[in-house]
């Protein structure tokens, strides 16, 4: 089993929980994208659930006279072993028990007597994906000690899917587990909040991804770059590995970011149409580059800081607060192209031209 990337402190206190005579019935695991949210949640499904670490009652001699085998002890006492069937199950995405739901139409339930069609591409976790949930937890799991249902992402749930799930929570079944991983917890209902046991999940510092990566086998060099360009986030940095042309489209979208900045509002404005049109089709691409206008704005941040140059300081600031609400407001489904527009607007004139390697700081 792969170990996870940092977080040595969280998976600490995942254990202690999950050992606990009475575990949280539901978790809150709060951070940004790609820190870590859904493998810590993975996580905590072996820590119930390995068979290393919760060994099946001996039942006695074989038919034949023999002692049966003893269970192997894991290699670092109080960890899932990664070996055992639920262990393999869960990091290969396919435990019956250990089930994500997100927008999209897993465990669907119509109304009785009602159907509707199917909606894959649903933009939220629908009211009838929370009836599915709540039917399932009221059966036993299939085969696990502790069934574990992780809601990724928790702030996507819609109107009438939050109160219903609500009631759940408010009467949990002794046997499940709610994992609800988000990067916006203050888009939550308090009520949800307020019965989860939070977790929060923070920026990972570069040496331990960077050491992280190392132990994955990368090369000293790719393993490096990848950790610097990561800005805390082990998941950028596996997904830097896994496509080296990305960190190449780092360094091209950072050289866009010093040109948009120092730009006149005409060509700003026509860039933020181009962001706009793009969100339509690919927002993932969209959301690496707000990442990589973070880390412009974060250079930037950090030259003017040490030139102590007050406006420059001040502006850098406003630029990465624009970039946090306009991630607020595509969450709000408000339209593209204005959010887009007032992002720009908010942005300062700038005249740095970042390096591709540019120097992160410990934490990043």
């Amino acid at each position: 089993m792969q170990p996870l990337i940092g977080h040595a402190a969280l998976r600490r206190e995942l254990a202690a929980l999950a050992a606990s005579p009475e575990p949280p019935h539901a978790l809150l695991f709060a951070g940004p994208e790609s820190t870590g949210r859904a493998p810590l949640a993975r996580y905590l499904a072996k820590l119930f659930n390995c068979e290393t670490l919760h060994p099946a009652p001996p039942a006695g001699a074989s038919l034949f006279g023999d002692d049966l085998p003893p269970v192997a002890p894991a290699a670092n006492p109080g960890e899932p072993c990664g070996a055992c069937r639920p262990c393999r199950l869960i990091a290969e995405g396919a435990h019956p028990d250990v089930i994500t739901v997100g927008p999209g139409d897993a465990l669907c339930k119509p109304r009785d007597g009602e159907s509707h069609p199917a909606h894959p591409d649903s933009a939220d976790i629908r009211i009838c994906q929370v009836r599915g949930i709540t039917d399932l937890v009221a059966r036993y799991p299939f085969e696990a000690r502790t069934r574990v249902i992780i809601i990724d992402p928790a702030d996507r749930l819609a109107l009438y899917a939050a109160p219903a799930l609500l009631k759940t929570l408010e009467e949990p079944p002794g046997h499940t587990v709610f994992c609800l991983l988000t990067a916006a917890p203050e888009r939550l209902l308090e009520t949800i909040i307020s019965r989860c046991r939070r977790i929060d999940v923070r920026p990972v510092p570069r040496a331990d991804i960077e050491a992280g990566l190392l132990h994955r086998g990368v090369e000293p060099e790719r393993a490096a770059e990848a950790a610097a360009a990561a800005r805390g986030r082990p998941g950028r940095a596996l997904a830097f590995i896994a496509e080296p042309d990305l960190i190449g489209a780092r360094g091209r979208i950072l050289e866009r970011c010093a040109e948009i900045a120092a730009a006149s509002l005409p060509a700003r404005f026509d860039y933020a149409r181009s962001l706009a049109e793009r969100w339509r089709g690919d927002q993932a691409a969209v959301r690496f580059e707000l990442e990589c206008w973070e880390a412009y704005w974060e250079t930037g941040l950090r030259a003017a800081a040490a030139r102590g140059d007050r406006a420059a300081i001040a502006g850098a600031l406003e630029a990465l607060r624009a970039i946090a609400d306009v991630r607020e407001h595509l969450l709000a489904s408000v339209q593209a192209r204005p959010a887009f527009d007032l992002m720009l607007l908010r942005f300062p004139r700038g005249t740095l031209v970042p390096s591709t390697e540019e120097e992160l700081p410990a934490h990043a």
